[in-house]
């Protein structure tokens, strides 16, 4: 999907109007709907402007082109999802005959190609930095990543298995499939969940479109 169509996404996805949109962001309504027919491109602040009214993470509408931050479980899921995508932090585990990881197989590492940059110390002793594997602690986090990796995964060898293909309908499943998983990842980073919430589960309260 193209930001335009991201930005049109969560905001029919919350029932607001281009106008609407427009007041909330104090964005020209003609601006609004520019960005939303991809005849305008937003800059990151306009990015973030509407990523706050609409109630989502600025990762979710621009990708890596915008700058990141990291203030919600949306905005940490789109992070994860970039660095995965990117292959800069890989899963790893055993695989279900579905395609899915099997949860208690699954470890996190740092690319290789990247950690044997570093030294990893604890207790006064240096190790491999390449021998670190992580875990996520939330079980919520651990399972939405999972699910959207298993559909990742799927897209990714179909992909690559049918790239050449000249058959209409099997690029027509390709691009349904892609569809699909450009939605969930989408999904997955509308949580307006605050990260730090040692005092309690806080939410980030999008602008007032009521």
């Amino acid at each position: 999907m193209t930001i335009g169509e991201k930005i049109r996404y969560f905001r029919e996805r919350i029932g607001i109007t281009q106008n609407k949109l427009a007041e909330l962001t104090g964005i020209h309504p003609v601006s609004i709907r520019k960005y939303e027919t991809n005849k305008m491109q937003p800059q990151t602040q306009q990015i973030d402007r509407i990523a706050d009214a609409l109630g989502v993470s600025s990762f979710a509408i621009a990708g890596i082109e915008n700058n990141i931050r990291l203030e919600t479980i949306g905005d940490l899921m789109g992070l994860l999802i970039m660095l995965c995508k990117t292959n800069i932090v890989i899963i790893d585990g055993k695989r279900e005959k579905d395609g899915a990881f099997k949860p208690d197989t699954v470890s996190f590492k740092i690319n290789p190609l990247i950690s044997k940059f570093f030294k990893a110390s604890a207790n006064g002793a240096d190790f491999n930095a390449n021998d670190i594997l992580y875990s996520l602690k939330s079980e919520h986090i651990f399972n939405d990543i999972l699910r959207w990796e298993k559909i990742n995964y799927g897209y990714e060898k179909c992909a690559a298995k049918y790239s050449d293909t000249s058959n209409k309908a099997t690029e027509n499943a390709l691009e349904d499939l892609r569809n699909s998983k450009e939605l969930i990842e989408m999904e997955l980073q509308r949580s307006a969940v605050m990260l730090d919430n040692e005092g309690g589960i806080k939410v980030k309260v999008p602008l007032d479109f009521s």
